[in-house]
């Protein structure tokens, strides 16, 4: 009788053992989602080849801030010449039917080594409201936007 009460006692704690380790993680209050924004090519300010480039980013949801997406955005030259650009980050709230376009200012400056000067990389926060949201990246210039906006929309939830 002992020997069988040992037996249970060791298979009733190995399953509850195995239970622990293969439950899943349970995310913990501040504990931020990251969205890739889509590529987007421009020709930069003046729409010129020398100032083309790309802008990329992402879009963070804190959870310990509701109704706010944090999105951060680059620019990156294609080449060595300075470069400027006006970003737009277009918004949308499908739930309340809101929206709105913010803009961010990058330079681009590069001393031909490799190092950059100047601020390319920005980051803002923007009240859209919790729900489900939407975001786009245009600029002042020809973007690859242009060609399929809802392609270049990236869709993600505010808590």
């Amino acid at each position: 009788m002992t020997r069988s009460r040992i037996t249970a006692s060791i298979i009733s704690g190995g399953l509850v053992a195995t239970a622990l380790l293969c439950s899943p993680a349970i995310a913990s209050a501040d504990h931020s989602e990251f969205t890739p924004l889509p590529l987007t090519y421009s020709l930069g300010r003046n729409n010129t080849l020398p100032c083309s480039g790309q802008l990329t980013g992402y879009v963070q949801t804190p959870h310990d801030r509701p109704g706010i997406a944090v999105v951060s955005v680059s620019w990156t030259s294609f080449f060595d010449s300075p470069c400027s650009i006006t970003a737009y980050v277009n918004y949308s709230n499908r739930d309340t039917r809101t929206g709105g376009t913010r803009a961010i200012d990058l330079t681009h400056i590069s001393d031909g080594s490799g190092s950059l000067r100047g601020e390319s990389s920005r980051q803002i926060s923007i009240e859209v409201g919790s729900g489900n949201a939407g975001l786009n990246l245009t600029s002042e210039s020809l973007t690859s936007t242009l060609i399929d906006p809802g392609a270049s929309t990236v869709r993600f939830v505010v808590a």
